[in-house]
């Protein structure tokens, strides 16, 4: 069964200037249409991609917490990766997917609580751009990073569920790198150095960048003309030492950024 990362959803307050900060930096293109509350199709708004991977950037309703919230796979067979999951771990929720949804079928969630929508390869529910192969670019995906108490489950969970491949020799202790053959999904430690590292979730996102510079005067240019959109500074507050510290411990990251709503990101080329 071969799977793939297609899908990532961040919850934010600012639609627009998060969604320019990905399109400008990255290349990102909308590749599905928004569909509102009341029905209609909204073709100006919807999610964008970097050819691969589908990034929702959702309002956040009450109750939700910004930053990023689930991430989704591609599966070549529905049924049988939700069997494994009841096999080898009977006490992981399912529930089926919103109908309106460009990606999802059904959502589970990792040993760690981190949320995933799965997909059926062909299935009804891949619209607009999960419908089709998609394309590659220089900027991209490249590593989703979540923090968990027990990172060898939560490897197992991805390993058997998923078949994602354990990368060997990985260089720090307690912590597993896996991919789908395109994407890698780093699973780090709780550690209680920093409040941060306490919380299992998401820990930060990871871009390849065809070029460092390149990238950093981009990000530069776009703070000048589009302040709301201006990545914030990763270094900075009573946490900002310990958030920099901790980026740079990831062995795939080269510099560390963060977007226009603080989420942390990994450049690396």
């Amino acid at each position: 069964m071969q799977t793939k990362i297609r899908h990532v959803a961040i919850y934010t307050d600012h639609h627009d200037a998060m969604t320019r900060f990905y399109k400008t930096v990255f290349g990102m293109k909308q590749f599905t249409n928004s569909v509102e509350a009341d029905g209609r199709v909204n073709t100006e708004r919807g999610q964008i991609t970097d050819g691969v991977i589908g990034l929702a950037i959702l309002h956040k309703s009450p109750g939700l917490q910004s930053g990023p919230d689930h991430f989704g796979f591609q599966v070549e067979d529905m049924d049988e990766a939700l069997n494994r999951i009841r096999r080898s771990f009977p006490d992981i929720l399912m529930t089926k997917g919103f109908e309106d949804v460009p990606f999802a079928a059904t959502r589970i969630h990792d040993p760690a609580g981190v949320h995933i929508d799965v997909a059926q390869k062909g299935g009804g529910n891949l619209k607009g751009g999960y419908a089709e192969e998609g394309w590659n670019q220089p900027r991209h995906f490249h590593h989703l990073a979540i923090r968990a108490a027990k990172p060898d489950q939560v490897a197992d969970f991805y390993q058997t569920v998923f078949e994602m491949s354990r990368i060997p020799e990985w260089p720090v202790r307690n912590e597993f790198c896996l991919s789908d053959g395109q994407s890698y999904l780093i699973i780090r430690p709780c550690e209680d150095t920093s409040y941060r590292r306490m919380k299992q979730g998401f820990d930060h996102l990871g871009f390849k960048v065809e070029d460092l510079d390149a990238a950093k005067k981009d990000l530069q240019e776009m703070a000048t003309a589009f302040p709301d959109s201006a990545p914030r500074k990763v270094g900075t507050g009573r946490t900002g030492a310990s958030a920099v510290r901790d980026m740079e411990t990831c062995p795939m990251g080269k510099h560390a950024i963060s977007d226009s709503d603080g989420i942390l990101i990994d450049l690396l080329t």
